[in-house]
């Protein structure tokens, strides 16, 4: 698999996941966002703060309180998976 080199989220929840070999995704994550593990990410501006890892999109732990699993992120494999459903 192609490794990730850019993540571009945009104001309407979606990632522009660009890879090597010039292959890219554009990911909508409207509907991901209303289950419990993305529920915090309804924040735009929480939803935009990412960190592209070796093999993962990765948010910020929410602060103490919030509903969320720990530690939010998101791989290539739940993206391919969630695209053939």
């Amino acid at each position: 698999m192609s490794k990730m080199l850019k993540v571009t989220p945009g104001d309407d929840y979606t990632l522009l996941v660009e890879f090597e070999h010039g292959n890219s995704i554009l990911f909508h994550m409207k509907d991901l966002i209303e289950t419990m593990p993305y529920s915090s990410l309804k924040d735009l501006s929480r939803f935009k703060d990412i960190t592209l890892e070796e093999k993962a999109i990765r948010w910020p732990d929410p602060v103490p309180g919030e509903a969320a699993l720990y530690p939010i992120r998101l791989t290539v494999d739940n993206i391919l998976f969630a695209i053939r459903e």
